[in-house]
């Protein structure tokens, strides 16, 4: 043990102060730290085969924006033994500069061509979109009913309801019973006004000429008191635009639709999405076997917000 202490101690080169013991004791030092830096990069190296190259840490990807505007549409023939409901849309991809115009018309039955007077409506209103001036178009409804007024002399005729979306806003025109309705919130609201003859009844009974209970019970109480096809017509329309909100939903339908499900359920089946709401329409209406179900179409809307992302 002293010859190995002594050997040491000698100097590494003859007249050198570095002694054996500190030679051995750096290269000793190196080797470690050799071994050290082979086992990092060894690491790295594992970690790299197992991720790839390109290999990068995971992130949370955003949802794709919803579109503006999503849409269905729904239409049946009932018990009858024609259809005379007719619908229209605009071209989607023109949304963005022109707005989006959907056309709804019933054809009133019982009456000459209602189904191609229906056809022909919603056709010219589509034809002639877009248009400059909205506060035209309550002109426009009543030339056109005029013009069918001349061809049938009152005795065919159709409804109408259009709304027009555009930005942030709606405007709406009808004439007859078929429905706008918008659900906000989880609340159903009519937008437009039937204009039936049982209105104009309600109004005579509040000025006491005759009980109230009888403007309900009148044997014309659901006959229309305005469509296309009068000389005249009164369009219930907007006149200023209604400002929507995101997740707004629309429903344009023929009383079809309407008349034969309760506001419950309309409600519950506008608060799915476009085309469930189609599908859950129309398995009510089915459902409900009505013997004299009458012609049904519908137009669902769901506005999500003009270029907002959800």
């Amino acid at each position: 043990m002293e010859g190995a202490y002594s050997w040491l101690n000698q100097p590494l080169f003859p007249g050198s102060f570095i002694q054996i013991w500190m030679a051995v004791a750096a290269g000793a030092g190196l080797g470690l730290a050799i071994v050290l830096i082979l086992l990092v990069v060894m690491k790295k190296g594992k970690k790299k085969k197992k991720g790839g190259p390109d290999a990068k840490e995971p992130v949370t990807e955003k949802p794709a924006p919803l579109p503006v505007l999503e849409l269905a549409n729904l239409q049946g023939l009932g018990n009858r033994e024609d259809q005379q409901d007719a619908f229209g849309i605009s071209r989607m991809e023109r949304m963005e500069e022109d707005g989006l115009l959907a056309v709804l018309c019933d054809g009133m039955g019982g009456m000459a061509e209602g189904g191609m007077i229906a056809a022909a409506t919603a056709a010219e209103m589509i034809g002639m979109f877009p248009w400059e001036d909205d506060s035209a178009v309550s002109e426009w409804v009543r030339q056109r009913s005029r013009r069918v007024y001349q061809q049938f002399r009152g005795h065919g005729g159709t409804t109408l309801v259009a709304a027009l979306l555009k930005g942030h806003s709606l405007c709406f025109w009808c004439v007859g019973d078929s429905d706008l309705f918008l659900l906000r919130e989880g609340k159903l609201y009519a937008l437009n006004l039937r204009q039936e003859f049982k209105n104009d009844l309600v109004l005579r009974a509040l000025e006491g000429v005759f009980p109230v209970e009888e403007a309900f019970t009148d044997p014309q109480a659901g006959a229309l008191s305005e469509y296309i096809g009068k000389e005249d017509v009164k369009c219930d329309c907007t006149c200023i635009p209604f400002p929507l909100q995101p997740e707004d939903a629309l429903l344009l339908c023929s009383d079809g639709v309407s008349d034969t499900l309760t506001l419950k359920q309309i409600r519950e089946a506008m608060a799915l999405e476009p085309q469930a709401c189609c599908d859950k329409l129309e398995e009510e209406i089915l459902a409900a076997e009505k013997p004299n179900q009458d012609n049904y179409t519908a137009i669902v809307l769901k506005y999500h917000g003009q270029g907002e992302e959800k």
